[in-house]
């Protein structure tokens, strides 16, 4: 994606703040369903979808807000590697 997204020019807690955001994200998203639908999506395949995808990540963030922060567990070592040495 090529749209730059601006920051908020209110508080974040202000009531309009929704609708900056929708102003700012607007581009971004006709610019997502455009690329989809040259891929040869429909739109309203494509606008499902991203309602799904919108609302499974909505829920995600609700859950666990910063996944950055969870502790990484580490992966055991198998001794298998894909390396050419």
């Amino acid at each position: 994606m090529h749209v730059r997204i601006s920051p908020p020019q209110q508080p974040i807690n202000d009531p309009d703040v929704t609708l900056e955001c929708e102003h700012a994200i607007d581009g971004a998203v006709r610019e997502l369903v455009d690329q989809a639908v040259t891929a040869g999506w429909s739109p309203e395949v494509t606008f499902a979808a991203i309602k799904r995808v919108t609302d499974r990540q909505a829920r995600a963030y609700q859950e666990d807000p910063d996944p950055a922060d969870d502790a990484v567990e580490a992966r055991p070592r198998t001794g298998f590697s894909l390396a050419p040495f």
